[in-house]
């Protein structure tokens, strides 16, 4: 079990992560909106820490809470807080882990520690109000707020474990239910447990009304539930679950998407570097979908360097499960059989259009374009882009073209790029000038170095399974590097402080746009919790690596159709985002009004109750 010291630490670099995000003030759109909610997702903190506290205020909070003598209320405090906070902390996990998961004992205990402070502070205020009124003391404050919480660990369990309110009331419960046993040793008036039975009835039917009016929008528009959703999130994060790609099972469709290789052979026929670019995206968070999908189809391979830059793809995209990378993998494989190579290659050469900057370089018959809109901080490039983009090279007269978005410069909500969109039309005409000019280019001989250093960082800053790659491909007298991080995006001004340390004549820096280095925010560019100077020198090194690792080699290029991938599917993450957003804005309001109406009748019936 983890520390405190741990947890900590953990949380103070989880909020040094978050704060750059919320520096920006620039406006928010619905997706935005949608990856911000993360924020609020925590790790709980180690049991022995939450009861420690449960303990000091039980003591601090009973001696002020009650009318008694000191010693007590000292007393009165351990008995009616702490050991029913206790005893719940260990026995919900148990009841909640019989029907569904997520609850461990640090859960159970910060829940218990949550509730415990409602409980406690109620109970201060009625004992003030009663001082002050100087009115007998009633234990009726006490009461409601062990009404309260019954209803609040009955929406935090339904949230966290199980959505079912059969399955939940139990343990929901048992913090009310002992401390109610533990207010039998100071009073017994029935009064006060008929007020306790029809109160804790009122609350837990209005949070439950609350629950299923503010998860009906995800229910009508995917037939799914938010509550399941989000068990599945946190499954996913604590034990690597994938029962998330069951919901986007749900709503995904399928598509067929390209995958282009190419592929760079020795003269004796083995392979030395293939470059995998499939066209879906490699998403949604950590291992779920496609994830993880760069390390995937690079370990699909057992002969050669697998490089799989970023194709033109957006979160539309997204593998609903990491099954679906299984077609990947075989599209890329039957490409690589057809192949035929040649030993002539063009230099690469760079055309600018707006902001779109293209490297491109022909190998035989076909082009290899890598698009980037750096300085200028962008996001993905949608698929349709691309392909036109990729379409116009062959009208030019290439036999096949792969275009890679470079993703290499960005900052936290960064726009993709649309198709109608200034820098959509540049990048397609980028990509048609700069194959016509690769096209009349005269070809020669091509040489290939490859170098690969493992990460040289965590995940968690911001760097992925397959750490850096480099191919450095010599043509006519020429060298360019080719740059692949398996990250997701760059900070602005990485690639350039790259590039001016590269000993070749031409360079490109890439990222797989891996989301394995997002799990609780899509924040995590490379260069943004690693030391970039690091990173600096590590690239240039393995430049100068391949550089002595350079020898003749044949090159061709190939592509081939995943057919029925199943992806997220057209506009899926916008309509869930905006979902997201409406169930928060109206979740706010009518939380207020289920409470006022809640405790409004709970008080009328109290009164009537009193009066008899």
């Amino acid at each position: 079990m983890d520390t405190s010291e741990g947890y900590w630490a953990r949380a103070i670099a989880r909020i040094k992560r978050i704060r750059p995000r919320r520096g920006k003030q620039k406006p928010r759109g619905m997706e935005e909106q949608l990856a911000s909610y993360a924020d609020y997702i925590f790790e709980a903190p180690d049991i022995k820490l939450s009861m420690g506290i449960a303990l000091a205020l039980s003591i601090l909070i009973g001696a002020g809470s009650f009318p008694f003598t000191l010693s007590n209320n000292i007393i009165a405090g351990l008995l009616l807080f702490f050991v029913p906070a206790l005893l719940s902390a260990f026995l919900t996990k148990v009841m909640s882990n019989v029907f569904g998961e997520n609850v461990n004992y640090d859960r159970s205990a910060l829940i218990s520690l949550l509730m415990l402070i409602i409980v406690a502070v109620v109970t201060l205020a009625e004992n003030v109000v009663t001082y002050l009124a100087h009115i007998p003391y009633t234990y009726l404050g006490f009461v409601m707020a062990l009404s309260l919480i019954f209803a609040f660990r009955m929406l935090v369990l339904m949230g966290i474990s199980v959505n079912s309110l059969p399955k939940v009331i139990v343990p929901a419960s048992v913090q009310s239910l002992f401390s109610a046993l533990a207010l039998l040793y100071y009073t017994r008036l029935p009064v006060l447990y008929i007020d306790l039975a029809i109160s804790s009835i009122i609350f837990v039917m209005a949070a439950y009304a609350f629950v299923r009016y503010v998860d009906h929008p995800m229910m009508k528009s995917f037939g799914v539930s938010s509550l399941d959703f989000i068990q599945d999130f946190i499954a996913h994060l604590t034990e690597g679950s994938p029962a998330m790609e069951e919901f986007f099972e749900k709503i995904g469709e399928s598509i067929d998407a390209p995958v282009n290789v190419l592929s760079f052979k020795r003269m004796d026929d083995s392979i030395k570097a293939v470059i995998v670019t499939p066209y879906v995206h490699p998403g949604p968070m950590g291992e779920i979908g496609g994830g993880n999908l760069p390390t995937i189809v690079s370990g699909a391979f057992n002969e050669g360097l697998i490089i799989v830059p970023h194709g033109t793809a957006y979160h539309d995209f997204n593998l609903v499960s990491a099954e679906e990378s299984e077609k990947i993998i075989k599209a890329a494989k039957t490409a690589l059989g057809r192949v035929q190579y040649s030993t002539q290659a063009t230099k690469s050469n760079r055309v600018t259009v707006g902001n779109t900057k293209i490297l491109g370089q022909r190998f035989n018959d076909s082009v290899f374009l890598i698009s980037t809109q750096a300085p200028t901080s962008t996001e993905d490039i949608e698929f349709s882009v691309g392909f036109t983009a990729m379409a116009e090279s062959r009208v030019a007269g290439a036999r096949y073209s792969t275009i890679i978005d470079a993703h290499n410069c960005t900052e936290p909500f960064a726009t993709a790029i649309e198709p109608g969109t200034r820098d959509s039309y540049n990048i397609i005409r980028a990509a048609e000038n700069s194959s016509k000019a690769l096209l009349s280019m005269p070809m020669g001989d091509i040489r290939l170095g490859v170098a690969s250093s493992p990460p040289i960082c965590t995940r968690l800053e911001g760097m992925g399974d397959l750490g850096i790659q480099v191919a450095v491909v010599e043509a006519l007298g020429q060298r360019t590097a080719y740059i692949v991080i398996d990250g997701n995006n760059m900070v602005n001004g990485l690639r350039e402080d790259i590039i001016r340390r590269l000993p070749v004549d031409e360079a490109e820096v890439m990222t797989t746009d891996t989301h394995v280095v997002n799990t609780l925010s899509g924040a995590n560019y490379v260069g943004q919790h690693l030391d970039c100077d690091l990173l600096v020198d590590t690239v240039a090194q393995l430049v100068d690596k391949a550089i002595s690792d350079l020898e003749p080699v044949k090159a061709g290029m190939e592509s081939e159709l995943a057919t029925d991938v199943n992806v997220f599917g057209s506009h899926k993450i916008a309509k869930l985002a905006s979902t997201a957003n409406a169930m928060v804005a109206m979740g706010g309001a009518f939380a207020v009004a289920v409470i006022v109406a809640a405790l409004s009748l709970t008080l009328l019936i109290m009164v009537l109750i009193q009066s008899i």
